[in-house]
């Protein structure tokens, strides 16, 4: 009878240590989830701040024109704000990026933030310029900030529009995130003071044993699942107990693991990787479609890549693949967006842009890749390069096929060149 009211007492404990863990690691998850959630708080109030100063600039802008006041120090305050303000909206939207929290209305909502930083620079020299005029310049000057500052309008409104959407998800979201919490955490508590005295009175007798459960005990609820409980100086029975619970600790720390991979950049060179270009690419598009602008994109691939690895070794060959991405990032806009398509090549996004207007920049990239002197190698390294647009396609795929195309005619016309269908250099 003993024996048996002692097993049962073992299985109650290893039971409640187990529901514990388990609880504690959907804690875990919950806290990401309200860290997204304080996240997205904190972009609504940076997309507040800029749609007010913008407003008050252009406010300001109309009473300069029509001689309401002639000062313009309220208009060089929320131009100062106005910097802060988007800086800490790209930074907001950075974070969710990078964290993989996205959403399809977060990607839109992106979108917009985009085209205001594109437009915030030009949109500043404007207003600079027609402040610093003087006389009948600085009227004319004025009107013609007003006049080219309209069509931000219509993106202030969809801005708008995602912040009420914005508004309701946190507002139905945050209560019950909160309330999972509370609960979870009552029951873990509960299923933590079972435990462990359960378990220090009937498996972990000595004092020693008892202060390592404690110490495992503490870890967990600190978040560390790294942590291992040691039981090698117990009996058979409790080194069993915890060899159990050090399995089910791996188990939680590979899972974690898988959803770190989860990442958008390449490990080897740094650039954007392709699950990401896949993203932005078709992000490009509908903006695309949808405000009449136009995206160009070239993919470039290293000429005779395979006879680098064959000759060198391949870590000679991921030396070049980093050094050719450091090259690419010194000689595109800060825009523009560059991946790793795949093996030796690589992609790079250029959002309001033509293809023409990115053809001096590529002949250009080329020229540089052509005269680096590469670390591992005694010989020089070539791209080609085949580059199309967006003008006249609905489909992404279109735009990468006649990009591939390009490519192919660069290939096969000699190597080292830019293509872009209809001019060759």
């Amino acid at each position: 009878m003993k024996r048996r009211l002692t097993g049962y007492i073992f299985l109650v404990a290893f039971i409640s240590l187990i529901t514990f863990i388990v609880s504690e690691y959907y804690i875990r998850k919950i806290d990401v989830e309200i860290d997204y959630h304080n996240q997205r708080i904190g972009i609504l109030y940076n997309a507040h701040e800029v749609l007010y100063h913008m407003v008050a600039i252009q406010e300001g802008l109309y009473s300069l024109n029509y001689g309401t006041f002639k000062a313009d120090t309220q208009i060089k305050y929320h131009m100062k704000e106005l910097d802060e303000g988007i800086e800490n909206l790209s930074k907001g939207v950075g974070y969710i990026y990078y964290s993989g929290m996205d959403d399809q209305l977060f990607r839109t909502y992106s979108h917009h933030v985009d085209v205001i930083e594109m437009v915030h620079p030009k949109f500043v020299k404007n207003v600079n310029a027609a402040l610093a005029a003087t006389g009948p310049e600085r009227d004319i000057a004025i009107k013609g900030v007003i006049e080219s500052n309209e069509g931000i309008e219509a993106i202030l409104s969809e801005i708008e529009k995602f912040m009420d959407n914005e508004y309701k998800l946190v507002s139905k979201s945050l209560p019950t995130v909160t309330g999972e919490m509370r609960m979870i955490r009552n029951v873990s508590g509960s299923l933590l003071f079972l435990a462990i005295v359960i378990s220090s009175y009937f498996m972990f007798r000595t004092c020693s044993a008892f202060k390592k459960l404690q110490t495992f005990v503490d870890s967990i609820k600190k978040g560390d699942f790294t942590s291992k409980l040691q039981v090698d100086d117990a009996n058979q029975c409790c080194r069993e107990l915890g060899g159990s619970i050090n399995i089910l600790m791996d188990k939680i720390n590979l899972k974690e693991d898988s959803s770190a991979s989860l990442v958008i950049t390449d490990p080897l060179t740094g650039a954007y990787n392709r699950r990401y270009f896949d993203m932005r690419i078709n992000d490009e598009m509908n903006r695309c479609i949808r405000y009449g602008t136009i995206f160009s994109l070239s993919i470039i691939d290293l000429d005779h890549f395979k006879e680098v690895n064959d000759t060198y070794g391949h870590q000679a060959g991921d030396s070049v693949l980093k050094e050719l991405i450091i090259l690419i990032k010194d000689n595109i806009r800060d825009t523009d967006i560059v991946a790793r398509y795949g093996g030796e090549e690589f992609v790079i996004i250029y959002p309001c842009t033509p293809r023409l207007g990115v053809l001096t920049q590529l002949e250009r990239l080329r020229m540089v890749v052509e005269s680096h002197k590469f670390i591992d190698l005694d010989r020089p390294v070539t791209i080609s390069v085949g580059a199309a647009d967006s003008a006249g396609k609905d489909d992404a795929a279109m735009v990468i096929q006649e990009a591939d195309s390009s490519l192919y005619l660069a290939k096969r016309s000699g190597r080292n060149k830019c293509v872009i269908v209809g001019v060759t250099t």
